[in-house]
């Protein structure tokens, strides 16, 4: 009877130790990330509000018709328009720390990996 109990206490120790063990999670495949907005720019002047449909954003204008996408804790890319048809006015990818200019790319016409490193 003590093998029994000592068996199931073992079998539900293990379980226990495999049920809490940490896996990495999916990665979401409508998050922006710093790689797709690389990818993105290489289309340059062609981009256009369709190519970001498939990923997060949040609509934040007033006037104009703009959404912002969290890239991460450094980053955000905030695209701007007069409506969501067609080609942007701007497509900026923006620091987040950054309190002027300097922070702030449009992914279209420069050049994002230099902007990066230069964080």
């Amino acid at each position: 009877m003590r093998r029994i109990i000592s068996i199931i206490l073992i079998t539900i120790f293990a379980a226990g130790i495999i049920g809490c063990s940490k896996t990495e999670p999916e990665p979401d495949p409508h998050q922006l990330t710093l790689d797709k907005v690389i990818e993105l720019s290489s289309k340059g002047e062609d981009l256009t509000w369709e190519d970001f449909e498939e990923y997060h954003g949040v609509e934040c204008g007033s006037g104009l018709y703009i959404v912002r996408y969290d890239i991460d804790d450094e980053y955000e890319l905030v695209i701007g328009g007069t409506s969501a048809v067609g080609i942007p006015m701007y497509i900026n990818l923006v620091r987040k720390d950054s309190e002027d200019e300097s922070g702030v790319i449009d992914i279209r016409t420069e050049n994002v990996q230099e902007f990066i490193k230069e964080a």
